[in-house]
């Protein structure tokens, strides 16, 4: 990753993606009491469920998404045709990690982002830290779901992008990536 940071073209784009399942569910089924008994039913009925695609541009710091309803190869190839509408111009490297929808095991999406033009990279198995979309997915989590009671995925979703809209607006979108050192200096 490093070296392809360090060698990126000038119309060139790092990104990273990932892809978050999302339940609907009270307060995101994490609120607890002091007491020994939780303040809702540990098996809550879930109000819906859709997958948060995220991606993350280096260079600008900035962030895309899209919901789709499932993660599947087709739903991951969907994506990734969206994702060379984004950058119609430009040469990119998607960093990704192991699941079974993406290139390196999903012969579809390997066709489908060949013949976008899109370059992958994977990232090693069982090493989450080194995806900063999950620092976003985090955030996420912390800020929108751990403290919703949504009636339904609309409204979750409309929370989420507006959360992703602001941070998009905000100087310090950037994340700081360690293996890439020092990338964005002002």
């Amino acid at each position: 990753m490093r070296l392809i940071w360090r060698h990126l073209p000038e119309r060139g784009a790092l990104l990273f993606f990932d892809v978050k399942p999302v339940f609907i569910k009270a307060y995101g089924g994490r609120r607890w009491t002091s007491k020994k008994r939780l303040i809702l039913p540990k098996q809550q009925r879930t109000r819906g469920k859709f997958y948060l695609f995220l991606l993350y541009d280096v260079g600008s710091g900035r962030v895309r998404w899209r919901y789709l309803p499932g993660k599947s190869s087709e739903h991951v190839c969907l994506f990734m045709r969206q994702v060379r509408r984004w950058y119609p111009t430009e040469r990119v490297w998607v960093g990704l990690d192991q699941d079974r929808p993406h290139p390196r095991i999903s012969r579809a999406t390997r066709h489908e982002m060949r013949r976008s033009g899109l370059h992958w990279v994977s990232l090693p198995k069982r090493s989450p830290d080194d995806n900063p979309v999950e620092t976003i997915f985090s955030d996420i989590q912390q800020m929108i779901l751990d403290n919703s009671n949504d009636a339904d995925a609309m409204t979750t979703q409309r929370r989420i992008t507006a959360h992703l809209r602001r941070r998009n607006r905000r100087r310090d979108r950037y994340l700081k990536i360690k293996y890439l050192g020092d990338i964005h200096k002002t």
